[in-house]
């Protein structure tokens, strides 16, 4: 493959076809390759990263509509849909996807409750699904999704780096604090099999589905030092507001929060009724652990950056700064939504060659068609390229293999 760089496409208008679905196309005159895109951007709860990661998406298609050596003869448009986080809404926006206009070789998705929803109904189709922003251990289960594949690492990532660190503290009665959502259930379940392995006990382990006063109230009863946290950013605020009037905060105490929260998440909304300063003070000193999402070092990636370098153009892409506190939800797993695209080009590029061979045209693919699926389905297992996430690869799983850091 050239390493040419990728020249710029003008930026794309969009172009609406049915209701909340916008298309992204180029105006190249090559033979248009459909994908669907889930993106939650607009809603009251869950992970709304869709409006950190829809631009990043953009970008790569820009870049591999305009790769010299790859898809020749053929560009990606993007059928986009908000799917507000809400697995109601994204199986709607599925089935729009595929009984309405050309059909789509496969689904991109963000947000964990939708990715389930979807991904277990897009097998039915013969579609595969690309994550970009979906963490659930569940989504692992290849009897259940056998054809989800994902950027974003799996959340047992995290466990075993918080296990180092209690043993290396020598912390030995944990605590234990979620959101009833299956991404923090399945996670916290992985936890507590591993606190039993190395001998660490789980005193209690409580959930909450918006209003976390109860349960706080039982990790105060319990006695409790060190307490990991598992929720979604909007309930985060509402969790540490709660452990502020509790007292539950401070030198006596040590909370392990997830690291992919925006860098003001902790700043109170209408929702929350504490201050800023009140929330400064119930946060002070925690742990966060977090996959890599941008490569560190100054490689030279698959779009011909470093990932500096593209982390400068994503900002433009935003019109903000690096200092900028007004980052959107998302703008940490962008860089893993870029590369599910450079990850989806390069697995259908290495199809259509495939399917040359057997005089197959991959733009022929219709849902009851398990040939194409599968042949895309083996080219993405094989995929591997240095993208500005980092090393991209899948596991058996499905998932990309990452390091975590505190």
């Amino acid at each position: 493959m050239s390493n040419q760089t990728p020249s710029r496409i003008p930026h794309f208008e969009s172009m609406s076809k049915f209701p909340n679905e916008k298309i992204w196309p180029t105006d190249t005159p090559k033979t248009n390759l459909h994908i669907g895109g889930l993106f939650p951007i607009v809603g009251t709860s869950g992970w709304l990263g869709g409006q950190g990661c829809l631009p990043a998406v953009k970008m790569g298609l820009d870049d591999v509509n305009s790769f010299p050596d790859l898809l020749p003869g053929y560009q990606l448009v993007l059928h986009d849909n908000d799917s507000k986080c809400d697995p109601g809404l994204g199986l709607t926006a599925l089935y729009d996807f595929i009984y309405r206009g050309a059909s789509k070789l496969l689904i991109l998705g963000g947000c964990s409750i939708v990715c389930s929803s979807v991904a277990e109904t897009a097998k039915m189709y013969n579609l595969i699904v690309v994550g970009y922003g979906a963490s659930s251990p569940a989504l692992s289960n290849r009897d259940r999704f056998p054809t989800f594949f994902r950027t974003h690492p799996s959340a047992t990532i995290h466990n075993p780096t918080r296990i180092r660190l209690f043993r290396q503290f020598g912390w030995q009665r944990i605590a234990v604090i979620l959101e009833a959502e299956e991404v923090f259930i399945s996670t916290g379940k992985d936890l507590e099999t591993q606190c039993k392995k190395h001998g660490i006990e789980i005193v209690t382990r409580v959930s909450f589905i918006t209003d976390p006063a109860d349960a706080v109230k039982t990790l105060v009863r319990q006695k409790t030092r060190i307490i990991v946290g598992m929720f979604y950013g909007n309930a985060a605020r509402r969790v540490m507001c709660e452990a502020y009037k509790q007292n539950l905060y401070g030198s006596k105490y040590v909370w392990f929060l997830i690291g992919w929260y925006e860098d003001n998440w902790y700043l109170p909304d209408d929702k929350v009724n504490c201050t800023k300063e009140e929330m400064l003070k119930a946060v002070q000193g925690h742990f966060t652990t977090e996959a890599l999402m941008l490569n560190r070092d100054s490689n030279i990636t698959v779009a011909n950056v470093t990932a500096q370098e593209w982390l400068q153009r994503y900002h433009r892409e935003l019109n903000i700064s690096a200092e900028s506190v007004n980052k959107p939800e998302g703008y940490q797993e962008a860089p893993l939504a870029y590369d599910a695209v450079w990850a989806i080009a390069y697995a259908l590029n290495k199809t259509i060659q495939r399917l040359s061979a057997k005089n197959i045209a991959i733009e022929s693919f219709r849902y009851e068609n398990s040939l194409i699926k599968d042949e895309l389905h083996n080219a993405l297992k094989e995929t591997k390229f240095l993208g500005v996430s980092g090393l991209v690869a899948f596991s058996d799983e499905g998932f990309k293999l990452s390091f975590t850091f505190l």
